[in-house]
C-alpha cells in the first residue's frame, strides 16, 4: 500500500522544493515544531502552513498541538511515510547519479 501511494502521489506531493525540504527535515528528525521549521527553512508562516497542509492532506505528515509556555504545533512524519519518502529519495538519488 505504501509503495503504491508513494509511486502515485510521491512525485506530485514532493515535487515543489519547499515540500521536499520539509520532508527531508522530518525524515531525519521525525518531529519538528512549526516555529523551528520556520527558522530552519526561512519560509513565511503562511507558506509553511500551506505546504504542511498539502503534505497532511496526502497523508505524509500529521500535526498536533503541544502545550508549553505557549501553544506549539508539532509536525511529524509517520514510520510508514518515512519509508515511502526514503524510497522516493533513493529513486531521486539514482536519477541524479545517472546524469552526473
Amino acid at each position: 500500500m505504501v509503495k503504491s501511494r508513494e509511486s502515485k502521489q510521491g512525485n506530485e506531493v514532493f515535487s515543489p522544493p519547499p515540500r521536499l525540504a520539509i520532508m527531508l527535515l522530518l525524515y531525519f528528525h521525525r518531529k519538528v515544531g512549526f516555529t523551528e521549521l520556520l527558522k530552519l527553512l526561512h519560509f513565511t508562516p503562511g507558506n509553511l502552513d500551506h505546504h504542511i497542509r498539502k503534505l497532511s492532506q496526502a497523508g505524509f505528515v500529521k500535526t498536533s498541538k503541544a502545550l508549553s509556555w505557549r501553544p506549539l504545533t508539532v509536525v511529524e512524519i509517520t514510520r510508514d511515510e518515512a519509508n515511502a519518502f526514503r524510497d522516493y529519495a533513493m529513486k531521486l538519488r539514482k536519477m541524479l547519479e545517472a546524469i552526473s
